[in-house]
């Protein structure tokens, strides 16, 4: 099962700028009772953190939204691209070709239509 993440909180200068609401995203694995979250850290580097689904809950308590994907997840395409941005990272990772997405706000709002 794939789940999408939104977070209120970046320590990125541009997202705090640019992003209105949500300022990050990252795609979390979710496998039996074992959940990774793959956090985009920088172009070319790409964090794996296991987290237990009781940390999920804990996350939702900090400003983070999940949003359940039914798609496939392609992680190793997304690694090869080298993506700029967080959103470009999850896009790549989910299959998601729309050039307008560049924001977290705006990648949440076309999952919320595509449901």
């Amino acid at each position: 099962m794939l789940y999408i993440g939104f977070s209120s909180h970046s320590h990125k200068l541009y997202a705090r700028v640019l992003c209105r609401k949500y300022r990050h995203c990252a795609p979390v694995l979710v496998t039996d009772n074992k959940c990774i979250i793959y956090q985009f850290i920088k172009r070319g580097q790409i964090a794996q953190i296991s987290v237990r689904p009781d940390d999920i809950n804990i996350l939702k308590h900090y400003g983070w939204k999940f949003i359940k994907y039914d798609g496939n997840f392609a992680l190793t395409i997304a690694l090869k691209t080298k993506p700029w941005t967080c959103v470009q990272f999850t896009k790549q990772s989910v299959g998601i070709r729309k050039i307008m997405i560049q924001t977290p706000d705006a990648l949440l709002q076309y999952l919320n239509r595509k449901k």
